[in-house]
């Protein structure tokens, strides 16, 4: 990879520098903005640009008219958020105020705490009338919790460690460790870098950086959520790890996780073969938290084009009839508003 130039974009959702080795940190500069990775790849200035996926949203076209294409992904090392504060969120007093800059970690903490203040930063300052910062966000939310005006923040876990805060901070762990326990899937395309090149680009130089996980994360997240608007993808939570079947059922049993149990059946009930497979976990929480709609899926490694049809598919028959308002029915009953009202 020594021989390569590379450009690196670094954004909230994803520090590309911390991803970096230090023999190719040395060989790569950092870039501004996507329009700038853009044209320094067209005008063959760079070789390889390396992008958060969430930059990337929603200019998967614009990619393309330019003749760049995907060549690759890192894997998701840390995409789970950390709470900072006192005490673990369960053991917050009640009524305590906590930011978030995730929509989707806010309804995830509403959803098990409903007597906690959980607020965006933005809307905190907007209630107390004071500017917001444009730069240094985690800096200005951690000098609020230490002078007692909030009571905790979350951020992603690379964010914790670039800026180097001195305080306390909580996991919010993607998978429960117990039967009922709480769990908080990552923001979508969280800590999940992308390998832009030219078309043409061979892969075979890539493959020092790319990792198969990664790459089937940005698959499954692109052909499910890419044309879905930004506002929409806020509210979505989603895990792509590679699993082994046992691994899955032992965990199942452990969390008393029925979804999960029955993830690894197939259609005829019975227990899919052993081997490694891709396991999906998705959902979408209502506003307040009180409504949940979750989807698992387990897709074979070699099919996984299908398997996201297959799932792309499940998913929107369910969610858009759970936001659509139900008529009267002689035989379902009466007429009832949408499961998702926000």
């Amino acid at each position: 990879m020594s021989t390569e130039s590379i450009g690196f974009l670094n954004h909230e959702s994803c520090w590309t520098t911390s991803r970096l080795g230090d023999s190719i940190r040395t060989d790569s500069s950092e870039l501004h903005d996507l329009d700038e990775a853009f044209g320094k790849l067209a005008a063959d200035e760079l070789d390889i640009a390396i992008i958060p996926a969430k930059i990337v949203h929603g200019r998967q076209m614009d990619l393309l008219s330019k003749g760049l294409v995907v060549s690759g992904a890192m894997n998701q090392n840390r995409p789970f958020h950390v709470m900072v504060s006192d005490d673990r969120v369960r053991h917050l007093p009640r009524s305590s105020i906590v930011l978030s800059s995730s929509k989707i970690v806010r309804r995830q903490l509403r959803r098990l705490r409903r007597d906690l203040r959980v607020l965006s930063p933005k809307a905190w300052a907007g209630i107390n009338e004071v500017e917001l910062p444009q730069e240094g966000l985690e800096v200005w939310m951690e000098g609020l919790r230490r002078s007692g005006e909030i009571d905790a923040f979350t951020l992603s876990r690379d964010s914790f460690d670039k800026f180097g805060l001195k305080a306390r901070r909580f996991a919010l762990w993607p998978e429960p460790k117990e039967a009922g326990g709480s769990f908080f899937l990552p923001p979508i395309y969280s800590d999940l870098p992308l390998l832009i090149t030219r078309e043409g680009f061979p892969k075979t130089r890539c493959i020092e950086l790319s990792g198969e996980e990664g790459l089937a994360a940005w698959h499954v997240m692109n052909e499910l959520f890419g044309s879905e608007s930004d506002e929409m993808i806020e509210g979505i939570g989603i895990l792509v790890k590679h699993r082994s079947i046992s691994s899955l059922l032992q965990q199942a049993e452990s969390t008393r996780d029925l979804a999960l149990e029955q993830s690894c059946r197939d259609s005829e009930g019975d227990m899919l073969p052993e081997e490694t497979r891709l396991m999906v976990r998705i959902e979408y929480v209502s506003d307040e938290g009180t409504r949940t709609f979750r989807l698992d899926k387990i897709i074979r490694l070699d099919n996984l084009h299908g398997g996201c049809v297959t799932m792309d598919r499940e998913w929107r028959s369910v969610f858009h009839k759970l936001r659509e308002s139900q008529p009267e029915h002689p035989r379902w009953g009466p007429a009832s508003p949408a499961f998702f009202n926000d």
